[in-house]
């Protein structure tokens, strides 16, 4: 069971840096192509772990797993995305 979780984690670090390297590449551009950029990495995101999850499931894991892997996912995307993105790259002014 510990090992979804840590397949969890490792999967979201590796998401989290992605969506990280897209938004640093964008965060000075127009507010219309930083948010699409944004939008389609949600997107992606979603996809990602509905498939994720659904592989889980039909390879007959129970749901405890399913959601330790799900909030593992989410919990390490967030982090590795949005806190470095939020602190960098600031516009001088």
């Amino acid at each position: 069971m510990i090992q979804y979780l840590f397949l969890g984690a490792a999967l979201g670090i590796f998401n989290g840096f992605i969506s990280r390297y897209s938004l640093k590449k964008v965060i000075l551009s127009s507010n219309r192509v930083f948010y699409s950029v944004w939008i389609i990495g949600l997107i992606y995101r979603l996809l990602f772990w509905i498939c994720a999850a659904l592989w889980l499931y039909f390879s007959g894991k129970n749901s405890i797993i399913i959601m330790l892997f799900s909030i593992s996912l989410i919990f390490f995307q967030f982090i590795f995305e949005v806190f470095p993105v939020k602190h960098g790259n600031k516009p001088d002014s």
